[in-house]
């Protein structure tokens, strides 16, 4: 199916642009869902038009519980910043599977260098907005400068300098149990309805070439182990385990 990409009066340059990045990459949506790309004031949607109510996500790090978070609680505290080991402040850390650009906010906020990339070009795009915008509010815009967003599958090696560290989020197995899907996962779940995360295994035995250091990934807590050798260590939360694997250079 094709994705349509609308715009409110006064946007219709950055929705051609738009679509003419979508159809350089030669993407086009794979799933039976109807889905939309809508660009206004307020900044880029993914709509779902075949649910009643419609859904639609705009990632929004400037505003609300989350923009707050970022700002001003302590993150040393959060599981997956436990997990790196105490990396000193301002080390350069790869984060091979942005998505919504939840942990990569996070990793920078703590005062990493992040570069990040979203193999997913409509992904990709949301995140790039939020980004964008975020970085024009106050306090987040000195957290977004320490972020450089790629678009397409982590190339570490491309890097001027070696990262210290990388983070890695396969996407999650589908639930067993039915139990509510947040909105988000619902859009992420019609938007990507194959894997894109196959060659997973492949994607940590690169990370782990290229850091100084370590690789952390993030499994559900039940889910087994990324790959053929089990982590070296694990750090565990309520649903989430960050599982640490030790760099092979």
């Amino acid at each position: 199916m094709t994705l349509e990409v609308r715009a409110s009066p006064g946007f219709e340059t950055a929705a051609e642009t738009l679509r003419g990045a979508l159809e350089a990459r030669c993407w086009r949506h794979e799933g039976t869902a109807r889905l939309a790309l809508e660009i206004d004031e307020q900044g880029l949607s993914l709509v779902r038009d075949d649910s009643r109510p419609p859904l639609r996500l705009r990632l929004d790090f400037a505003g609300g519980r989350q923009g707050y978070r970022l700002a001003h609680s302590s993150h040393q505290r959060e599981d997956l910043i436990r997990a790196l080991g105490g990396l000193p402040r301002d080390s350069l850390v790869v984060d091979a599977t942005a998505g919504l650009g939840r942990d990569t906010l996070l990793l920078a906020a703590h005062g990493f260098r992040v570069q990040a990339w979203e193999r997913h070009p409509v992904v990709y795009h949301l995140l790039a907005d939020a980004l964008g915008r975020a970085g024009q509010a106050a306090p987040l815009a000195a957290i977004v400068q320490r972020i450089t967003l790629h678009e397409g599958a982590a190339d570490p090696a491309s890097l001027p300098e070696k990262a210290v560290a990388a983070v890695f989020d396969p996407m999650f197995p589908e639930r067993r149990k039915r139990a509510a899907v947040k909105k988000d996962m619902q859009l992420l779940q019609a938007l990507m309805p194959v894997h894109p995360d196959s060659d997973a295994e492949d994607t940590l035995a690169l990370l782990r070439a290229s850091v100084t250091r370590r690789v952390v990934v993030k499994r559900p807590l039940q889910a087994p182990a990324l790959g053929p050798r089990p982590p070296q260590a694990a750090v565990r939360g309520r649903s989430t385990r960050f599982d640490i694997y030790p760099a092979t250079t």
